[in-house]
């Protein structure tokens, strides 16, 4: 079974304003839940599942390991 793993709200947060996005059309954008970008983004480092990270990366055309901590 996978592990979660941290995201970076922080750099989550400035992908998205470099993408123009609002928080609901990058959750719509990755088909993932509105509270759950607002939640990423609201802390330096949660862990979230990796199939999170892929969906987000995907919405902001990104690397995945972009949306780390320490990349």
């Amino acid at each position: 079974m996978l592990t979660d793993v941290k995201i970076d709200g922080v750099k989550v947060r400035t992908a998205r304003e470099e993408n123009f996005f609002s928080q609901r059309e990058l959750a719509d954008k990755a088909g993932i839940n509105h509270n759950t970008v607002w939640r990423i983004e609201g802390g330096d480092s949660i862990e979230v599942h990796p199939r999170t990270i892929r969906k987000l990366a995907e919405a902001l055309s990104v690397d995945p390991a972009s949306l780390t901590p320490g990349q």
